[in-house]
């Protein structure tokens, strides 16, 4: 082997050693590699399934951002404040210390304001590294300044069947919301008020009946459906909710035989 060759490898071997034995960076930035534990906050606005509805849209209530608060319960000068999209559904606050925290949780109008009078409160625990945590909040009804209205939707049945197989001839329909009886009419002029008999819609139709204009929150529909004689043989009461804007669920009502 010439002296050239030999001086060479012995020159690589050296940086090689030189290098293996220099400080290797950590493999994470901060030198732990221990992740934040995350808390997440989530939302949803007049959340019923007793009442069928699931829950309101940030653009039915005109709600741009939420704010979220968190204070320690335990330790008062924890604190820590959150705006996230009203659609994004939620946000999350990073390495807070250990401890529960209040939560208060309010939705935002385009300026900025509140659209509630008041944040809607809840706890939850703060996240640690392999243990993240969540909350969900539920604004309720109650909370909104308003006045909201919306559409009313829905599907009647007769002891499970249309109105051609229960033998209703007509409908009668009292709807009461806001602790009034709507003086609206449907979509097909009915009015809803419990005076105006009209030929039963059937459940099989292309498009649903709907009443709009109806105040937002808790209402009851009553319905009775009439022979050809008009004698009453199918009724039923209901509760139910009135979203907020136009683009509610279609609910379905189910009479029973009298």
């Amino acid at each position: 082997m010439s002296a050239v060759r030999v001086g060479t490898l012995a020159l690589v071997v050296a940086l090689g050693n030189a290098a293996c034995g220099s400080e290797t960076p950590p493999v994470c930035p901060t030198g732990s590699c221990e992740l934040p534990g995350s808390t997440v906050v989530k939302w949803h606005f007049n959340n019923y399934p007793a009442w069928m509805f699931d829950s309101d849209a940030c653009s039915d209530l005109s709600v741009f951002q939420v704010k979220v608060d968190v204070v320690g319960i335990d330790d008062p000068t924890q604190v820590a404040t959150m705006t996230k999209g009203c659609g994004e559904g939620q946000l999350t606050f990073l390495d807070l210390a250990p401890g529960t925290y209040g939560v208060d949780v309010t939705p935002l109008d385009i300026n900025g304001d509140a659209a509630v009078g008041a944040p809607t409160h809840g706890e939850v625990l703060a996240g640690s590294s392999g243990a993240n945590t969540e909350v969900t909040i539920g604004v309720p009804y109650t909370a909104w300044l308003g006045p909201y209205t919306g559409t009313f939707l829905f599907r009647l049945t007769w002891g499970g069947m249309g109105c051609s197989a229960a033998a209703v001839t007509t409908q009668v329909l009292t709807l009461t919301a806001g602790g009034t009886v709507v003086t609206a009419v449907t979509d097909t002029n009915q009015k809803v008020d419990g005076t105006d008999p009209k030929g039963c819609r059937d459940v099989a139709e292309m498009f649903p009946q709907f009443v709009e204009g109806v105040p937002f929150g808790p209402a009851t529909l009553e319905v009775t459906g009439q022979n050809g004689g008009g004698m009453p043989i199918f009724h039923g009461t209901f509760s139910t909710f009135i979203g907020a804007g136009k683009f509610n669920p279609t609910l379905t009502f189910d009479a029973a035989a009298m």
